[in-house]
C-alpha cells in the first residue's frame, strides 16, 4: 500500500484512491484496482477533441488545510500531497486504467535473480532551473527517506519506501547515511542506477520505489536535513520536477503556481494554478459562480451534493468507487480493546447499510477487511470473509463472553476497570459528516450497552498529529485511508510500521504479510492467494472497526478540458500539463 495518505473521515468518503498520485495531479502512481466511474450532469468539457489553447488560470479548491511542509513526504496527509504532486513527479506513473508506466524513470529491468532492478531516467528530465535530474538526485532522496534524521527529528512516515533496499537498517539506525556505501544503490551513469533489494520482493518496485518523488540534491544539500522542517525550501520549494512551480504560498490558505517551462513531459497549457482552502458550505456556490473551476476527488465535495451539482449549468460532476475505506480506530494496547471478541462485537453492532444510506446517500460499499472491493486482490465472501452483517444479538453475545456484563441500568461494565464503560471518540473538524458518523456510532454502541463520549472535534492537522504521536488523549478515532496502487500491506499493517496507528503487534500477521511478497508472489495468482489468506486473518482479528469504501466525487467547470485519457474515477485527473481552458 505504498504511499498511504490519511484523510479526515468526511473526505475519504469522497476521496480518491492514491498512493503515489493524488487526486488532481499527474505523472505519479494512483489508486489500486479498476473503475469506470459514472458521470452525471453536462457532457460538455468532460473530454476534449479540440485544439488545446495555452494560457489562463485554473482555480482549484479543497476544504481542509494542507500542512505547510511541501518537501515531498515531509507530511503524510492527502491535502498536502495534493499540492505537492503538481510540483514533484514520481519515479513511475499510473495511467487512467491504473497500470504502472514510465514517470521520471523511462524504463526498468530486473536482474535474473529478481534481487536488483536497473532504472533508466528520462534523458530529457530536468529540474525547473534547467539542471538535469540525475541518479545522484535519486540517491540523495533515498538517503533522505532512509535516514534516522527523517524518521526521528523530522518525524517522517515513509521510511518504508526504501526499507526493502540493502542497508536500510543501517541508515535507519544512524550507522550509515548513504545507500551507495552499504550496497543498496549503484550509480551506473548520470541517468542510470541499480537498486539492490535485501530479499526477492515481488512488491518492492511498485509498492515502495514507484511513488518516490526525487528532490534536487543541488538545492537541499545546502541545508542540514535536521533543519528542513523550518527551512524556506520546505515552506515553498524553488526548484521542482513537475508541471508547475511554486510562486506564492499563503500559509495554509492558498498556493499559487506557474507552468514549468522546463517540464520534461511538455510545458503545461494552463499558465497558472491557484489552490484555495475554502469552507465546505460555500464550495458548491463557488463552483456555481465560476470562482472555483475544479474540485478534485477527495478534496471536499460531498456525495450528497452530486445531484444538486449536476443541475448547475456548465458544471461537470463525476462519481465512482474509490480505493480507500473509512474506519473507527482503536488503540489496541489499551486493555479495553485487547479481547478480539470486543472488536468483533463492535463490528456487528454497526448497521453499515443504513448508515451508508443516511450518511453517504447510498454511494459506498461496506467493508470488513483491509482491501476495498476495487482492488484486484480483494478477498470476498467466497474466500471465507465474514461480512459482519448487522447483528445486535451477536454483538451482545460476544460482549457477554468477553466479560462486559450489563449493570442495572443496562449499560456495560468494563471488566478491565470494574467501572461503567465510557469510550471516548475523537474526530476532526471540516465536515458535518464526521459528526454524523460519530453520532451514528454512539447510538449503535448504546444499543449494546456501551457508552461512547464524543470529544470536541479537533482541527485536522492537530488531530492528525495526536493520532500519529499516540497521544494518550486519543482512545478511539475516525479516520480513513487512501490506498496505494499495489495491494502491498506494508506501510500500514506490519507491527513496526509508522502508520500502524492502532499499534497492532501480531507476529502471525507479520508472517502472513511476508508471504505476500516472497519469491512465489512474483506469480500473480500465488500472490493473490497469499493476500487473501492475510485478509482473512485481519478479518477475523479486527484490528480496526472497518466501515465502508465510499465513492469519489469530482466537479469542474466545462471551460476546463480534461482529456479522457487523463481522468479516472479512482485516480482523478492525471497529467495536468495536458489540460486546457477554453477561452
Amino acid at each position: 500500500m505504498a504511499h498511504l495518505k490519511k484523510t479526515a473521515m468526511t473526505t475519504i468518503a469522497i476521496a480518491a484512491s492514491l498512493s503515489v498520485v493524488l487526486a488532481g495531479c499527474g505523472n505519479s502512481t494512483g489508486g489500486n484496482g479498476s473503475s469506470t466511474g459514472n458521470a452525471t450532469g453536462n457532457s460538455t468539457g468532460t473530454t476534449t477533441s479540440g485544439t488545446p489553447v495555452d494560457g489562463g488560470t485554473l482555480t482549484m479548491a479543497m476544504t481542509t488545510k494542507y500542512d505547510d511542509q511541501l518537501i515531498p513526504d515531509m507530511d503524510s496527509s492527502l491535502y498536502t500531497a495534493n499540492v505537492v504532486q503538481f510540483a514533484f513527479d514520481s519515479l513511475l506513473s499510473v495511467d487512467k486504467d491504473l497500470n504502472f508506466g514510465p514517470g521520471l524513470v523511462k524504463s526498468w529491468d530486473f536482474s535474473a535473480d529478481k534481487k536488483s532492478v536497473t532504472m533508466h531516467l528520462q534523458p530529457n528530465a530536468n529540474w525547473s532551473d534547467g539542471q538535469p535530474i540525475t541518479s545522484d538526485d535519486v540517491l540523495f532522496t533515498m538517503n533522505y527517506l532512509g535516514s534516522k534524521t527523517y524518521s526521528t527529528t523530522l518525524q517522517g512516515q515513509y521510511q518504508y519506501l526504501v526499507a526493502p533496499l540493502v542497508g536500510s537498517d543501517k541508515l535507519l539506525a544512524g550507522k550509515a547515511d548513504d545507500f551507495s556505501k552499504v550496497g543498496g544503490f549503484t550509480k551506473v551513469d548520470d541517468k542510470t542506477f541499480t537498486l539492490h533489494f535485501q530479499t526477492v520482493d515481488a512488491a518492492a518496485l511498485y509498492s515502495s520505489i514507484a511513488p518516490i518523488q526525487p528532490i534536487p540534491e543541488h538545492i537541499y544539500s545546502k541545508t542540514p536535513m535536521k533543519d528542513w522542517a523550518n527551512a524556506s525550501e520546505d515552506k515553498m520549494p524553488t526548484v521542482v520536477s513537475g508541471p508547475y512551480t511554486f510562486t506564492k504560498v499563503n500559509g495554509q490558505d492558498s498556493v499559487e503556481m506557474a507552468a514549468n517551462p522546463n517540464y520534461w513531459n511538455g510545458k503545461p497549457h494552463i499558465s497558472n494554478l491557484v489552490i484555495k482552502v475554502v469552507n465546505e458550505n460555500v464550495l458548491p456556490g463557488l463552483l456555481a459562480d465560476g470562482s472555483v473551476q475544479y474540485v478534485p476527488i477527495s478534496m471536499g465535495l460531498h456525495l450528497a451534493d452530486a445531484d444538486k451539482l449536476s443541475k448547475i449549468p456548465n458544471l461537470q460532476v463525476k462519481t465512482g468507487p474509490s480505493n480507500g475505506w473509512d474506519f473507527l480506530g482503536l488503540k489496541l494496547y489499551k486493555p479495553e480493546f485487547k479481547d478480539v471478541k470486543v472488536r468483533q462485537a463492535f463490528e456487528y453492532a454497526l448497521d453499515k447499510k443504513t448508515m451508508i444510506q443516511g450518511i453517504e446517500h447510498g454511494l459506498a460499499q461496506p467493508v470488513s477487511g483491509p482491501l476495498p472491493p476495487v482492488s484486484w486482490a480483494a478477498a470476498t465472501a467466497a474466500d471465507g470473509m465474514n461480512s459482519y452483517d448487522y447483528n445486535v444479538d451477536k454483538a451482545n453475545q460476544l460482549l457477554d463472553q468477553a466479560g462486559w456484563k450489563k449493570g442495572s441500568d443496562g449499560m456495560r461494565i468494563d471488566p478491565t476497570t470494574g467501572k461503567a464503560a465510557d469510550l471516548h471518540l475523537a474526530y476532526s473538524t471540516g465536515s458535518a459528516i464526521d459528526q454524523e458518523m460519530g453520532q451514528a456510532i454512539q447510538q449503535a454502541f448504546q444499543k449494546v450497552g456501551v457508552k461512547v463520549t464524543i470529544d470536541p472535534p479537533l482541527e485536522w492537522n492537530t488531530f492528525n498529529k495526536k493520532v500519529e504521536s499516540d497521544d494518550p488523549s486519543i482512545q478511539m478515532w475516525l479516520m480513513a485511508w487512501s490506498l496505494g496502487t499495489d495491494p502491498d500491506p506494508r506501510g500500514l499493517w506490519v507491527s513496526t510500521d509508522a502508520m500502524n496507528l492502532q499499534r497492532w503487534k501480531d507476529p502471525q500477521n507479520d508472517s502472513l504479510i511476508k508471504d505476500t511478497y516472497n519469491a512465489a508472489a512474483f506469480d500473480k495468482t500465488a500472490r493473490k492467494q497469499a493476500l487473501v489468506k492475510w485478509q482473512s486473518y485481519v478479518n477475523q482479528q479486527m484490528p480496526v472497526v472497518f466501515l465502508w469504501a465510499p465513492d469519489n466525487i469530482a466537479a469542474w467547470n466545462s471551460k476546463l478540458n480534461i482529456p479522457a485519457k487523463d481522468f479516472s474515477a479512482a485516480a482523478g485527473g492525471l497529467n495536468p500539463q495536458d489540460w486546457w481552458l477554453s477561452k
